[in-house]
């Protein structure tokens, strides 16, 4: 079971190689990761 969450930001979200690792975390059930819509959207503007 998780034990905390994790509020993954745009700034941990465009970098792959730190997606990846962070995505893998959350996939392991080591946290449990929380991303709005609105975070989800900034990468996308940004680029």
């Amino acid at each position: 079971m998780v034990g905390f969450r994790a509020v993954y930001d745009a700034c941990v979200l465009v970098p792959a190689p730190l997606r990846d690792l962070l995505l893998r975390v959350a996939e392991a059930a080591l946290v449990r990761a929380c991303m709005s819509d609105d975070i989800l959207d900034e990468p996308e503007r940004a680029l």
